[in-house]
């Protein structure tokens, strides 16, 4: 019997240091910590630089706001003419551009560009932007530092509502393409721009509009450029270099619609919680938030920690060659940090609540909303299978609003294309890691996947924590120095868009 001991202890032992082997011996194959290189001086001149700020002020001024969809009245009006003085805000300020290239107007007030390359062999490439941007909660002008429509200029920071989302990149677009178009350039690829006018209500009478009518056309796209990932400073933890997150698949869309009925009556004779209108959908909402769905490490979570492992201390380096072995610790602490944590599973935001008239009437009926942004590992129907499971009650009613999806496909890592915005990223920003990533949010990029199976979700601006989170809140702002840099990598990417590989 003590020999049999002594043997599962040996043994016990020798499995023990064959996975410190392992373990060691993964984690030297990982690269060597990158050295962090300086970054670039602006790519413009002076005077250029002062010229894309002044143009990017004067678009912030335009109040393109996205209402709900549906919106009628003065609101409604007052952003359809700032639409359409956008449209002639870019006639004015790049005459080059707007006689290079071919303008199409699409349901009023989107726009698609057409940069005619030499070589129509080759599938054209899509860069995409948006004119349109969330409303100033209300209450909220007077902690704004600067006037959010005001686009004021100041030490060297550009303020206001679309900074960042997304009028900063639209800009750098037309900046670079005006740019390459006065020197004479012409690519053999043809490039076209789309800028929405309703992104933020889901693009579905702009980039919709437009994806289709190049359908119609039989177009198929190389691929597809937009916003997502930005250059992030001091953001991933235990990195020092600024980290360029590129979306390589976005999250899909459902909002659940919960209703629940009762009797009604006067509130000094109710009847138990659960038997009350209000009290059946909170406890419905309450189970539907207390029954989170899996979490894992997938495909670009996974590229994510791949590419930013070279930059960790070394205890990370082993955790991330080894997450065969440390696989749930890692999901447990990324879970933590509900920015990066959004991207290991479908996430549940319960956003609206509608119930009663008065103070001393139970409602007839109460209404609660919840968003979920799904997972590639869940799809509509069984994320909502999942929330009837977890409200176990067939008294609540359960209806999938408007503008539900799944999450997309996963972009190819492998492909020319991501080697060339890898490749474009490296050149603009030679300190910064290149790290595929999960979008998390819904870009009007997805509108175009049946015409390509590259979609590439990244805006080349340079921000940090305190910037990034200003992004659809209060003080909204970007520095001159990152849209500079956005125009210098729009510039180096079209120059470089040519290879018949793509």
């Amino acid at each position: 019997m003590k020999r049999t001991g002594l043997r599962i202890l040996a043994g016990a032992g020798a499995l023990l240091a064959l996975i410190v082997i392992v373990v060691i011996t993964r984690t030297a194959m990982i690269d060597p910590p990158p050295v962090v290189l300086a970054a670039l001086p602006s790519p413009l001149t002076p005077e250029a630089t002062a010229s894309a700020a002044e143009h990017l002020s004067t678009a912030i001024r335009l109040p393109t706001i996205s209402w709900q969809r549906g919106m009628t009245g003065a609101k409604a009006d007052a952003s359809n003419k700032a639409f359409v003085d956008f449209r002639e805000f870019i006639t004015a300020t790049y005459p080059i551009f707007s006689k290079t290239a071919t303008r199409e107007i699409v349901s009023d007030y989107s726009l698609l560009f057409t940069w005619q390359g030499s070589d129509p062999s080759l599938e054209p490439v899509l860069f995409m932007s948006h004119m349109d941007v969330v409303p100033v909660v209300p209450g909220t002008e007077a902690d704004w530092k600067h006037d959010p429509f005001g686009g004021e200029i100041v030490d060297g920071v550009i303020w206001g509502r679309g900074a960042i989302d997304c009028k900063a990149s639209l800009i750098a677009l037309l900046e670079a393409a005006n740019t390459l178009m006065a020197k004479g350039y012409t690519p053999k690829r043809t490039i076209l721009f789309a800028f929405g006018h309703d992104e933020e209500v889901s693009g579905l009478t702009g980039n919709l509009k437009i994806a289709e009518m190049l359908k119609a056309r039989g177009v198929k796209l190389a691929f597809v450029s937009d916003e997502g990932g930005m250059l992030t400073s001091g953001v991933v933890g235990g990195v020092e270099n600024p980290v360029a997150l590129i979306g390589i698949a976005e999250k899909g869309y459902m909002t659940l619609q919960l209703t629940t009925h009762a009797a009604g009556g006067h509130s000094s004779m109710p009847p138990t919680q659960g038997e009350t209108a209000i009290g059946r959908l909170i406890n419905a909402m309450d189970a539907v938030g207390n029954a989170p769905f899996k979490s894992g490490v997938d495909t670009p979570t996974r590229a994510m920690l791949d590419a930013i492992a070279p930059a960790m201390p070394y205890v990370n380096r082993m955790v991330f060659a080894n997450m065969w072995l440390f696989e749930p610790i890692v999901v447990a602490t990324m879970a933590k940090d509900q920015r990066i944590g959004a991207g290991l599973h479908t996430t549940i935001a319960p956003t609206m609540i509608k119930a009663g008239i008065k103070e001393n009437v139970l409602p007839p009926e109460a209404e609660g909303i919840i968003n979920f942004r799904l997972h590639q590992r869940d799809t509509i129907e069984s994320a909502t299978a999942h929330v009837r499971a977890a409200i176990n009650d067939p008294e609540v009613e359960i209806a999938t609003l408007e503008g539900a999806r799944n999450a997309s496909a996963v972009s190819n890592l492998d492909g020319e294309a991501f080697h060339l915005i890898r490749d474009s990223i490296n050149t603009s920003f030679p300190d910064a890691l290149v790290a595929p990533n999960l979008t998390v949010a819904a870009t009007d990029s997805r509108h175009y996947l049946p015409l390509t199976d590259n979609v590439f979700r990244f805006v080349p601006l340079r921000l940090n924590a305190s910037e990034l989170a200003a992004f659809h809140a209060t003080n909204e702002r970007v520095p001159v120095a990152s849209l500079t840099g956005a125009v210098g990598f729009y510039i180096s990417i079209m120059q470089n868009i040519d290879d018949p590989k793509l």
